[in-house]
């Protein structure tokens, strides 16, 4: 369990600055025990059945309030990974908040549908299932080893409808004709926001690291939006809570796309904080308040930013 007392200072007076009146509570969450969560994969087992599942396991789970395939795992997580269930892809293990950026894209059994950094398969494999197998999705990644797990999570959850690319997803546009319904854009971070258990980021951010991070980031959101089609929604999420990844990015495309429109955000049952207005020296559109900002203390989960961009 975190000791409090021994984070670095640069790390308290940034989130200090991020959270303002709520950087106690955001200290005490740290201090607990990382929650753990799976998802039922109803493109193989229906949801009540999964809970029933489960419950005969004796493993205790809980729905998520903003989406009920999304369960709160208390009691026998440890389990889940041995059982027949989960080798027959009935059950896919997922953060809690890493199922929000699909929620946001709302994908459509008739959508086209593009992930540009898909692997290793977690937020793909959940909008084929939110599209019931119905459709079609181009699951993009560049890295080859990741590739591999994607090409498998796909084929374990019984997904169908979605087809493969290995490619840089910045040069995406020069190589495919079509145009999308819809984007995600779940880019590569420094992942900052995985601050309870697993490899919790602490330290001040490397700004010769973030620079390198958010040059790529910048290339993906320009590249998923001109795939995208007039009145198609992109998503762009990160497990980062740094602005540098976020709103900054965010508002270069806005700056260089005027036909790019941020949309609000409502996710019933989802605790979340608007996106910044403004941070340190930077002021940003005030349209970014209707981003997400999921920090840890909103819904015991990883923290993540996401953002709904319409195209007009």
């Amino acid at each position: 369990m975190l000791d409090i007392d021994k984070l670095p200072k640069p790390f308290l007076e940034r989130f200090s600055a991020l959270l303002g009146d709520e950087f106690d509570q955001f200290l005490r969450n740290l201090a607990q025990p990382s929650e753990n969560f799976v998802r039922v994969n109803t493109l193989k087992v229906p949801l009540k059945d999964g809970q029933e599942r489960l419950a005969e396991m004796n493993i205790e789970a809980m729905p998520l309030p903003y989406y009920p395939a999304g369960l709160r795992i208390r009691r026998g997580h440890e389990l889940i990974p041995r059982t027949v269930d989960f080798a027959l892809g009935y059950f896919y293990i997922q953060e809690g908040a890493s199922m929000v950026p699909p929620i946001s894209l709302a994908p459509k059994p008739n959508h086209l549908v593009l992930d540009l950094c898909a692997a290793p398969g977690s937020k793909t494999t959940q909008i084929s299932q939110m599209m019931g197998n119905q459709g079609a999705i181009i699951a993009n990644d560049r890295t080859f080893q990741r590739i591999t797990s994607l090409g498998h999570n796909l084929q374990l959850c019984g997904v169908s409808n979605t087809i493969v690319l290995h490619e840089d997803g910045r040069l995406l546009p020069q190589s495919l004709s079509l145009k999308f319904d819809r984007v995600l854009v779940d880019a590569p971070c420094s992942a900052s926001g995985h601050l309870r258990g697993k490899s919790p980021q602490f330290e001040s951010p490397n700004p010769k690291r973030l620079q390198g991070l958010q040059a790529l980031q910048k290339g993906l959101i320009k590249a998923g939006f001109r795939l995208l089609k007039s009145g198609g929604r992109l998503v762009y999420s990160t497990c980062s809570l740094h602005p540098e990844e976020n709103e900054d990015v965010i508002q270069h495309l806005l700056n260089q796309n005027p036909e790019a429109r941020l949309t609000k955000n409502e996710i019933i049952g989802l605790a979340s904080h608007p996106g910044l207005i403004e941070w340190e020296n930077t002021h940003y559109n005030d349209m970014m308040r209707h981003c997400l900002r999921v920090y840890p203390q909103d819904n015991d989960t990883d923290g993540f930013f996401i953002a709904s961009i319409r195209r007009s």
